[in-house]
């Protein structure tokens, strides 16, 4: 073969080599470049779903843990001053569908509707059945000797008000201490009631209670009635929270409630009765 022809043979063979070596440095470039755009790309999508993440799950985590402090049955730890106090900490008792109004005296003690965690009786009442006619709240103290009824106190539970409830074994000091928070003006609709039906559960001798709330406590303290009061006065699970008592209820007998006496006008929409029953 011509010297010329080996020499364009070799030179072509030269060029191709060349032209297949650059298209692998494209190949390789590219394939670096899809791996290096596969991996920016990667970690944009993890980065936004750790924002994603970061942002939904801790509100998510929140919600549920509000929702179950909701529920009926969940006990709060209680605070520091609940437990300096005794207290076990604010319950969520079961509620009842409807109230209804009855005249009779109830045996709460066979209600469901109160605290009855670890099979305590549920006492006092937070909800369900009572008398149609509240107690007032011109007078806000109502001493074991009256023999308050408590039915009439849940109707002011209905209302939205906070009734605190003391048995006989509460020490007199702190009696006294109680009359003197309900009477001073600023916890306008606090009631301080005495439970006349025996020993209140636990050893609890002061049980501090809202609409479907118990929070039973060993003593006296300023500190966690406010609280209580704050947190839960005029509460959204409140049938008619906000509502005024039955006006006239404090010209009744201590504790007594005729069971054919009428509320006033004022209040004759939700208390009386309908024909087929005196649900509310």
């Amino acid at each position: 073969m011509p010297k010329d022809s080996s020499r364009r043979n070799d030179t072509r063979r030269a060029n191709k080599d060349r032209r297949a070596r650059l298209e692998e440095l494209r190949r390789q470039q590219k394939a670096a470049e899809r791996r290096k755009n596969i991996l920016f790309i990667g970690s944009a999508i993890v980065i936004a779903l750790a924002l994603i993440a970061a942002a939904v799950i801790p509100a998510y985590l929140h919600d549920r843990a509000k929702q179950a402090k909701q529920k009926a049955g969940y006990q709060a730890k209680p605070t520091t001053a609940e437990k300096a106090a005794g207290c076990l900490g604010v319950h969520n008792d079961p509620l009842s569908k409807a109230a209804l109004h009855v005249p009779q005296q109830i045996d709460y003690t066979k209600e469901p509707y109160g605290d009855t965690k670890g099979g305590t009786a549920p006492i006092p009442p937070t909800n369900g059945k009572h008398n149609a006619v509240s107690l007032g709240d011109k007078n806000r103290f109502y001493p074991l000797s009256d023999k308050p009824r408590p039915e009439r106190a849940v109707h002011n539970l209905e209302h939205g008000y906070i009734v605190v409830w003391y048995d006989a074994k509460l020490p007199a000091d702190q009696v006294a201490h109680l009359q003197g928070l309900a009477t001073a003006g600023n916890l306008s609709r606090l009631l301080v009631v005495g439970w006349w039906r025996g020993d209140l559960p636990l050893g609890k001798h002061v049980v501090l209670t809202s609409w479907g709330r118990t929070d039973r406590c060993g003593t006296v303290s300023d500190n966690v009635v406010n609280a209580f009061y704050k947190a839960h006065l005029n509460a959204p699970i409140a049938p008619e929270a906000g509502s005024a008592p039955i006006q006239g209820a404090d010209t009744l007998p201590p504790g007594q409630l005729p069971p054919t006496a009428a509320p006033s006008p004022s209040a004759s929409a939700s208390a009386s009765p309908s024909p087929s029953s005196t649900k509310k």
